[in-house]
């Protein structure tokens, strides 16, 4: 079956589910060279076949030895129900989620599940999908959509289709493939088949996780995107959340801001905890502290402390807790939560997930000072002492 056509065989009589059977990389060139523990690898996505003149890339799918390796997406055959065994949740047979060997569907919190989609322009990014007919079948999808397009964002779109680049074509819910309305999205408590998080470790309200002890970084509350769905698109309308208030519009990778981290476990299959960050005024703003037991706490109100530099924020808590610098890349990650349902009269042949993302408009007088802008941000980006 060739993605760039996106034609779709008859089916016949089936006694089994309907299947995702793998990602269809006819319009991707996968990174297959030796994998290199902690350095990254990437899929790059284009709008049809690679090797044709004019081709182009509006996106990439990144993995990062050891936790995964090429392509950076697998599909996962697994039955499982959501609330866990004997619960009453949707049934699903499957997810869609990054190329990590020691990982499944069911696994465990940070064992490392979501596909990394790094999007690098503003044009749609096409991932298409093998599927064999069957009865009703529904997948997972573990997705993150990660700002690398040195824009801005005002939000996103993904819609369900066939074909690639100016081959595609949206596809109807008779068509058999659609966005699933009983999937129930985490958290719970948003009664929704799709959600949208920025990071929890950066906002989040540790009382209502249970991986949490510690309240997101900037604040104790959720924030991400709200969505509209219909059978084949979800569309965000805008950003809930304290995010907007600190930063604005979603921001680029190459303008997130420094932050001091700690490795408070010693293990690096697992986030450090961020400390501090240098702030909109050029402070930096130390908003954890560490306890007579070494245990961090949040800090808010006036018990927030600023600081003028990294090394004085790494004096203060001394050489037993070790500080590094990097980017607070997560500030440019958002991740969604959703789920495909494959009914009965799903044809057996391929479909395409489309991925769209809409820069924030510049005002009328502002294209050259935008893209000024943007310039002395890639010039003057600090090179990072460690890669996540």
């Amino acid at each position: 079956m060739s993605a760039i056509s996106g034609m779709a065989l008859s089916n016949a009589g089936f006694s089994s589910a309907a299947t995702i059977t793998g990602w269809n990389t006819d319009n991707v060139v996968v990174d297959n060279s030796a994998p290199v523990d902690g350095i990254t690898g990437a899929s790059v996505v284009y709008d049809q076949n690679p090797s044709n003149t004019g081709a182009t890339s509006n996106g990439q799918i990144t993995f990062t030895p050891p936790e995964a390796y090429a392509p950076g997406i697998k599909v996962q055959p697994e039955v499982y129900t959501q609330g866990g065994s004997g619960g009453s949740g949707l049934t699903l047979d499957g997810c869609i989620m990054t190329s990590n060997p020691g990982a499944i569907c069911t696994s465990d919190f940070q064992s490392g599940k979501r596909v990394k989609t790094q999007v690098t322009g503003t044009e749609p990014l096409d991932l298409v999908f093998d599927v064999q007919a069957g009865a009703e079948a529904n997948y997972q999808m573990f997705y993150r959509l990660i700002n690398a397009t040195s824009k801005s964002l005002a939000g996103f779109a993904l819609e369900i289709g066939f074909g690639v680049g100016n081959e595609f074509v949206q596809a109807t819910a008779s068509d058999g493939i659609t966005f699933s309305t009983d999937f129930m999205a985490k958290p719970s408590t948003a009664n929704a088949s799709v959600t949208t998080q920025y990071p929890f470790g950066l906002f989040g309200d540790a009382s209502t996780n249970p991986n949490f002890d510690l309240d997101g970084f900037f604040a104790p509350e959720r924030s991400g995107m709200d969505v509209l769905q219909t059978a084949t698109s979800i569309t965000s309308s805008g950003i809930f959340g304290p995010y907007n208030d600190i930063f604005g519009s979603w921001i680029t990778r190459e303008g997130v801001p420094e932050g001091a981290f700690w490795d408070h476990d010693f293990d690096d299959s697992t986030e450090a905890l961020l400390m501090a960050y240098l702030n909109s005024s050029g402070q930096w703003e130390m908003r954890r502290d560490i306890d007579e037991y070494g245990v961090a706490y949040s800090l808010t109100g006036s018990d927030v402390k600023y600081f003028g530099s990294f090394s004085e924020v790494s004096d203060y808590f001394g050489s037993g807790y070790a500080l590094f610098d990097d980017d607070v890349e997560d500030l440019a990650n958002l991740n969604l939560n959703f789920a495909f349902n494959l009914s009965s009269s799903v044809e057996s042949g391929s479909f395409t997930l489309r991925t769209t993302v809409s820069p924030v408009p510049l005002p009328l007088s502002a294209p050259l000072l935008g893209a000024g802008i943007g310039l002395l941000a890639m010039v003057g980006r600090r090179r990072k002492r460690r890669t996540n």
